[in-house]
């Protein structure tokens, strides 16, 4: 595959990617839109009530009291409006480092931002189903291209999530190895059987029921890999689960 093609067929999986789960990702800007839009009903009120009780020249112990309660409740609704923009920032933040068009040519990049990314979004499939361990090793930033190297993330990590039917566990490793960075994804799934082992990496292989679900998630995965001079690598285990290796060099070559 020509770099221009491999540069179509990721942005056309990315917007796959991101239309898949955008049922997903509403719901997450919904949760903490819906707490500040309910405070900030709130607010309106508290307020109205404190400059009527401040209208007058003398305030009494009582309304004072009522004061002091009002700017309790006030503190109260600023922490839940501040966690609330807290996860409407990293849902934002996580989106664009997903799929920025800016960052199409290389970049020195930290690769744990790119991961960290593709778990946010994933947040609304993962959330109480799905246990992330993220088993990361400080790490030298590595020269790539960016939103190609996010889509390997993304793929490995939807994967991941579709392997498993109802709970379980996805392992995030990464390591410094051979004068590069090791990216290890361990899901706790159904594993894949050995005569597909072979053939995961083909574009278009699927299986009805397997791990595979994405069809060319795997075949682009390993050619944007192969582009940067990497290497990918499976395990599987029937029954038990499935580990995915990236290895990627410090520099681009």
């Amino acid at each position: 595959m020509t770099d221009d093609r491999l540069t179509e067929a990721v942005n056309a999986a990315r917007l796959a990617t991101l239309g898949t789960l955008v049922a997903g990702v509403a719901h997450e800007l919904n949760t903490p839109l819906g707490a500040i839009n309910s405070n900030h009903d709130v607010l309106r009120r508290a307020l109205t009530r404190l400059q009527n009780i401040l209208a007058d020249d003398v305030v009494d112990e009582t309304e004072l009291a009522e004061v002091r309660r009002i700017v309790r409740a006030l503190d109260d609704i600023m922490v839940v409006n501040n966690l609330a923009v807290d996860r409407l920032n990293q849902l934002v933040s996580s989106l664009r480092t997903f799929g920025r068009p800016d960052r199409a040519e290389r970049d020195v990049i930290d690769i744990h931002e790119g991961i960290d990314s593709a778990l946010a979004i994933l947040g609304h499939d993962l959330k109480g189903r799905v246990e992330v361990v993220r088993d990361f090793e400080e790490l030298p930033r590595i020269e790539c291209f960016p939103h190609e190297i996010n889509q390997v993330f993304m793929n490995l990590l939807v994967n991941a999530t579709q392997a498993i039917a109802g709970r379980g566990t996805i392992t995030i490793r990464t390591r410094r190895a051979d004068g590069g960075v090791l990216i290890e994804v361990e899901d706790t799934g159904s594993g894949i059987a050995p005569k597909d082992l072979e053939l995961i990496f083909e574009p278009g292989f699927t299986t009805r029921g397997s791990r595979i679900g994405m069809g060319m998630g795997l075949a682009i995965a390993r050619q944007i890999v192969d582009r940067h001079t990497g290497r990918i690598s499976v395990r599987s285990t029937c029954g038990a689960g499935t580990t995915f290796s990236v290895w990627l060099p410090q520099q681009l070559r």
